[in-house]
C-alpha cells in the first residue's frame, strides 16, 4: 500500500458503479487511479474524492491503475467548488498540470506550487496575481523562465518597453526592433516580468498589475510553457476571459 497526497483532477465514471480518477501527487505525478463502488448511494468514499479536492488516499501495489483502498478529505478548496468563476480559473491551473506532469514522475515542487495557488484562489486572492505567479514559478520549474531583462542584441538596459522575439526566446528593445515573429511589450511588463522572476508570492501581490501588462505577460509565460511541450494552444488569449470577468 502506498499513502499520498493527491489532488483530483478528472473523474470518469467506469461501469456501473466505479470510476477512474486522474490525481496529481507529489510522489507519483500524475497517475490515473481506479475507485470501486464509490458511485453507490452509501459510498464513504464519494465525499473524499470528487474532483478539485486534495486527499489523503491508499492505493494498491499495481503498477497500472491501482485501487483506491481509503483516502480522507485533507481540503475540499468549498469556495472554489461552489463558485463557477473560480472553478474555470481552477481549471485553467489544473489544464496546465495535466500537461506538464508525466505518469509516475515524482512532481513535488510542481505539486506544491499547485496546491498553494488553489489555496490562494480558494481564500479569495486576485486571481491575476495568482496567475501571473503561478505560470512564473512554473516556468522556472520546467527550466524555461526568463533570466535576462536588458537588449538580448546589444546588452543595453530596456527603459522605454520592447519586444519578445519568440523564436529566440528573448527580450529586445526598442532600438533594435522586433523579429519577424515578436510580441512587442510595454515598458510596465518587462518590468512585472522582473518582478515576478525575482520575488514571491508577498511581494508581487502588492502589486497592481494593468490588464495590458497582464495580458502582455501571461502570453509570454504560456508561449515558454507550452512550447517546452511543443503542443502550443490555439489561442493565447483564450484564458483572457477569465481575467476580464474576474476584474
Amino acid at each position: 500500500m502506498l499513502k499520498t497526497p493527491a489532488l483530483i483532477l478528472k473523474k470518469q465514471n467506469l461501469g456501473e458503479t466505479d470510476r477512474i480518477l486522474t490525481i496529481f501527487s507529489p510522489f507519483l505525478g500524475k497517475k490515473r487511479v481506479v475507485v470501486r463502488g464509490v458511485r453507490r448511494p452509501l459510498s464513504k468514499l464519494a465525499g473524499h474524492l470528487d474532483t478539485m479536492m486534495l486527499s489523503q488516499i491508499m492505493l494498491t501495489d499495481e503498477d497500472e491503475l491501482p485501487k483506491v483502498a481509503g483516502a480522507i478529505l485533507a481540503e475540499p478548496f468549498e469556495n472554489i467548488r461552489n463558485s463557477l468563476l473560480l472553478l474555470n480559473q481552477a481549471y485553467a491551473i489544473t489544464k496546465i498540470i495535466e500537461r506538464v506532469t508525466v505518469e509516475d514522475v515524482a512532481e513535488r515542487p510542481i505539486f506544491q506550487l499547485t496546491v498553494d495557488t488553489l489555496t490562494r484562489l480558494n481564500l479569495g486572492e486576485r486571481w491575476n496575481t495568482n496567475w501571473l505567479f503561478f505560470l512564473a514559478k512554473l516556468s522556472n520549474r520546467l527550466g524555461v523562465s526568463i533570466s535576462k531583462f536588458d537588449c538580448g542584441v546589444c546588452n543595453e538596459k530596456i527603459v522605454d518597453g520592447g519586444y519578445w522575439r519568440i523564436d529566440e526566446h528573448k527580450l529586445a528593445c526598442r532600438q533594435c526592433g522586433g523579429a519577424v515573429s515578436s510580441l512587442e511589450l510595454e515598458a510596465n511588463s518587462i518590468k512585472m516580468l522582473k518582478l515576478l522572476a525575482d520575488n514571491d508570492y508577498f511581494t508581487i501581490k502588492r502589486v497592481s498589475v494593468p490588464e495590458l501588462v497582464n495580458c502582455q505577460v501571461e502570453e509570454i509565460y504560456l508561449r515558454l510553457v507550452t512550447e517546452w511541450l511543443n503542443k502550443p494552444w490555439t489561442s493565447y488569449s483564450s484564458l483572457q476571459i477569465i481575467n476580464l470577468k474576474s476584474t
